[in-house]
């Protein structure tokens, strides 16, 4: 069994541990994001044509960072390229801005079975 004071010490020994390491943490984090931020700035350079939608080159490329967890960002970025470039053609045709007052409930002119009133 150890003492209170030996406990203690082993607390003490891990605080001054761990906030030792902090700088370090910080600065790799600072590192990585600032690497991330030139690979961002040279991809948007590259395809200025998808500054206007950032948000669907989001999407997808969080979508192939996911299916492939290990690849690397620059790898991920070029390889999400073809399928951005197949959203932003799909995405160009849909109207965001001007949409209805009050959205229909009767669709009853529809021809499907059962359908009416919502």
């Amino acid at each position: 069994m150890i003492t209170s004071e030996e406990k203690e010490e082993i607390i003490n020994a891990s605080v001054e541990k761990t906030l030792l390491l902090i700088p370090e943490v910080v600065g790799n984090l600072l590192a990585n994001h600032a690497a991330l931020h030139k690979i961002n700035a040279a991809f948007y350079k590259a395809h200025p044509e998808f500054s206007a939608r950032k948000d669907i080159v989001q999407v997808v490329v969080e979508m192939i960072e996911g299916k492939n967890p290990l690849m690397d960002y620059e790898d991920i970025l070029q390889k999400a390229v073809p399928e951005i470039q197949r959203q932003l053609v799909i995405a160009q045709d849909i109207n965001t801005t001007d949409m209805p007052g009050e959205m229909p409930k009767d669709f009853s002119d529809i021809d499907l079975p059962d359908n009416g009133v919502i």
